[in-house]
């Protein structure tokens, strides 16, 4: 019973805090979560290469960029 209540009450802040996100952003709420998709994905990308690297995987191709 303990989990369901906590559950609800999770689901209800992060309803609230998502609506709080759009309410202040506004039409730029959208853009901000696509830097932050982009951002994220260009680090766990710097961090996959650096990982294989370590592993002794040799990157096929040619590199163009960072």
């Amino acid at each position: 019973m303990t989990d369901n209540v906590a559950l609800l009450v999770t689901g209800l802040l992060c309803a609230g805090g998502a609506a709080l996100f759009f309410r202040f952003f506004g039409s730029d709420a959208i853009n901000i979560i696509v830097l932050l998709a982009l951002v994220g994905a260009l680090f766990d990308n710097a961090r996959l290469r650096r990982r294989l690297r370590q592993l002794g995987a040799r990157p096929e191709g040619k590199r163009t960029w960072f």
